[in-house]
Order: C-alpha cells, then structure tokens, then sequence
C-alpha cells in the first residue's frame, strides 16, 4: 500500500522525519499505528532504505528457530484486512489447535494453506463482527470479540476455551522486578495450567495481535514438541534470516527460543527520562489469551 500524503504528514506531525516515515509506512502496508510502533521501536532506517536494528535486549535467533512456514497473502492482501489480526489470530487457534489436540504433528498441521485459509476466514469473521456492532470493531480486542460473540453461536469462538484466571497482563521490561509478568513468564504459567497437548496462546501489544502455539508443561518433554509464533503481519525487516514477506508460522524448538521471536517483533520501548514510570509500563504493556479446544 502506498504511502499517502496525508499519513505522512501526520507522522511529520509527531516528530519522525520524512524518509523514516514514508519507509515505516511501506513496511507497515500503509498502517499509520504500526508505523508509529516501528518508529518507536528502536529501529533505524538508513538513507539506502536498510534497517539497524537498535532494540534492546534482542539477539539474533536464527539457529533457534528451525523452520518457516509462509503463505503469499498476509492481513493486508485484503484491505478490510488491516484492523482484522484479532479475530485471523482466533481463526487461526480455531484451525490449529483442535487438530493438534488430536494427536497430529505441528509440522503437518500448520502449513501455507491454513495460513491462507485462516487469513481469509479471520477477515471474514472480522467482516461479520463489524456489521454486526453498531460501535464498530476496529482493532478490536480478544474481550471485545469475545462479548460481541457472548450467546451467540459462533462456530470459532464456541471451539475455544479460555484458561482460568484470563486473560493475563504482562508488562515488557529490562528490569529484574517485572520478570514474572514478562513474557517467558506468563507463558509458563500457561503450559502449568492446562492438561491438554497444546494450547493456543493469542497475545496483543496494541495495536497488533500474534499467536502462540506452545506445548503444555507434560507435553513440553517430548523432543518432537515445537513452540510456533503464527502472525498475520508481513515482517520483511525482522526475525533474520527469515524476513516474511507474508503471513507466516515460525517453529522452535524451545520456549525461550519462542520467546526471543516474540521480543523481536514487541520489543520493549523506552520512552524517555521525562516519561512518568507508569505511563512506560502502560505503553509496554501487552494481554495474553490463552485458549485449549472447548
């Protein structure tokens, strides 16, 4: 999607310069927000158009991630799809996690044509929320598509059911006080508080939403168990050497390989010494929704 006067103008607005914002908004598909999100992150973007990564914390996890899985089409190959990774990320839980449940390999389920399917059956399922709230769904959250769905038969949401004590609140941060609400933590409580094989973990740092597929804490032992992060964005900038153009499933072998990828693309933002402490973890802050077949 191109860049549009307009957009540019409004990050102009904000402070980022010119160039960086005309690149944020090509790698962003046009999306204002996610634009922001990338300006903030730490990234730079050099005058060729490459990009420095400078975010804190994160490593190159290339020999920690083993596999991708990756389809043509992502949330934006649809433009009613650029507000819908909310409810693709359900459809995509919706369409992994019931078979995984029945014993399959992750590697024979997760493939570029659920990530397809998922993509264009998530829009639709956006599609049809909208229409049906008067308020409008946009950038809706897992709560927000959870209350429009309450009593109603919805073949998705109906399939999944959340985990006690959800969702969960994390906050991103360097510190050793936050640790336990960081995210290798709260992804560890949730293996520990289900008995099925896997679950289906949608986590959102506003204003976009990825999933986890991770195996539970008995099955984590099993040498064969693969940790996924399945995301609807495009991410040509980031997790090298990968790069997805499109949407896409990255294996791994281990949690905090998992972890290291998530980290990557929701990387902690440090907005500054004149910043209140509280109003950091807020702009840091991120939900967990984790989901096992109904």
């Amino acid at each position: 999607m191109a860049s549009t006067d307009e957009s540019v103008s409004l990050l102009l607005s904000m402070g980022f310069d010119k160039k960086s914002s005309q690149r944020a908004l090509e790698i962003s598909g046009g999306n204002v927000e996610r634009a922001v999100e990338y300006l903030l992150s730490g990234n730079t973007i050099n005058m060729d158009g490459a990009t420095a990564n400078t975010n804190f914390g994160v490593t190159n996890n290339s020999s920690q991630s083993s596999l991708l899985v990756q389809s043509d089409i992502s949330q934006y190959s649809n433009p009613l799809g650029r507000s819908a990774c909310t409810a693709i990320a359900l459809t995509l839980a919706y369409n992994s996690i019931g078979q995984l449940g029945d014993g399959a390999s992750p590697e024979s389920v997760i493939d570029a044509t659920l990530l397809s399917r998922s993509i264009t059956d998530g829009i639709n399922f956006y599609r049809e929320l909208s229409e049906n709230n008067s308020s409008g769904l946009e950038h809706s959250s897992v709560e927000d598509i959870l209350v429009a769905c309450s009593g109603k038969d919805n073949g998705i949401i109906s399939s999944l059911s959340l985990l006690p004590n959800s969702p969960r609140q994390g906050i991103l941060s360097n510190t050793s006080a936050n640790q336990h609400m960081g995210l290798e933590a709260l992804l560890t409580q949730c293996q520990m508080d289900s008995s099925e094989s896997y679950i289906a973990v949608v986590i959102t740092k506003t204003p976009e939403t990825v999933l986890a597929i991770i195996p539970t804490h008995s099955a984590a032992s099993n040498t064969n168990a693969k940790f996924i992060l399945i995301d609807s964005h495009p991410r040509p900038q980031q997790l090298a050497p990968h790069f997805p153009k499109g949407s896409y499933a990255l294996f791994h072998p281990t949690l905090s390989s998992l972890v290291a990828s998530l980290r990557e693309i929701f990387p902690l933002t440090e907005l500054g010494d004149g910043v209140p402490e509280l109003m950091q973890m807020m702009y840091n802050s991120f939900d967990v929704y984790p989901f096992q077949p109904g």
